[in-house]
């Protein structure tokens, strides 16, 4: 019965700040307010929901600048913990099946997020240099470079395309990793139980210092695994 009660709310709640966020972006004409709210409401509001006791650990970023966030993938819940872990307005790149969603995807749509189509090399490609005009212009993007959420917990190989992306945009990268979002929210049973997330942010770093992308990657991926087994 707890269980059912905290996804109702969880379900009201999105609802409630995503159509009152697409309203308040009509009326004031402003696409950023969403995303804030997103960050200072609606993500402290799940967290709260599902019990969630955050811990965060930042070894600090330029929050002046745009950046490539790129974390390890647990959880559905990963994105609230983000959203209000990272101290910076955050744009998703995210798989095309969530743009039709109700009420998720017409948000991430009316915000100027993106979304992949990984079945298609091309439409992918596209999508990424959408996304590095997106970080041309100042705003941050976070993508999970493994592609899919962690069945084991375990983080998987890191894919090209964050990294193309910052390489790109002329931006850093900076890695983060996230550890207890699928203790609460089991991935096999949807079970949700309250307990503790921790989220470390590490060093922004510099795409140009590795001129082969490979060895970017496995920086960046060295970095979380590391971070995340702290």
């Amino acid at each position: 019965m707890i269980n059912f009660i905290r996804y109702m709310f969880c379900v009201i709640w999105s609802v409630l700040m995503i159509t009152l966020s697409i309203i308040l972006m009509i009326i004031l004409f402003n696409r950023k307010l969403p995303v804030v709210m997103a960050r200072t409401m609606w993500a402290p509001g799940i967290l709260w929901g599902c019990g969630i006791r955050l811990t965060i650990h930042n070894d600090g970023f330029d929050t002046e600048k745009p950046h490539v966030f790129v974390s390890n993938h647990l959880s559905y819940l990963d994105i609230p913990v983000l959203f209000r872990a990272i101290p910076s307005n955050l744009y998703f790149i995210a798989k095309k099946e969530i743009q039709w969603l109700p009420f998720v995807g017409q948000y991430m749509m009316a915000t100027g997020m993106l979304f992949v189509n990984r079945d298609n090399k091309h439409k992918a490609i596209l999508s990424l240099k959408k996304a590095a005009r997106l970080v041309g212009k100042g705003k941050s993007v976070l993508m999970f470079p493994e592609g899919t959420r962690s069945k084991d917990g375990k983080i998987n190989p890191f894919k090209k395309g964050p990294f193309h992306l910052a390489k790109d945009a002329g931006v850093s990268v900076v890695p983060v990793s996230i550890s207890g979002t699928d203790k609460v929210l089991d991935i096999h049973s949807g079970k949700l139980t309250p307990g503790e997330v921790r989220v470390n942010i590490g060093k922004q770093v510099n795409p140009d210092e590795y001129p082969v992308i490979q060895t970017l990657i496995q920086e960046c991926q060295n970095r979380v695994e590391k971070m995340k087994a702290q």
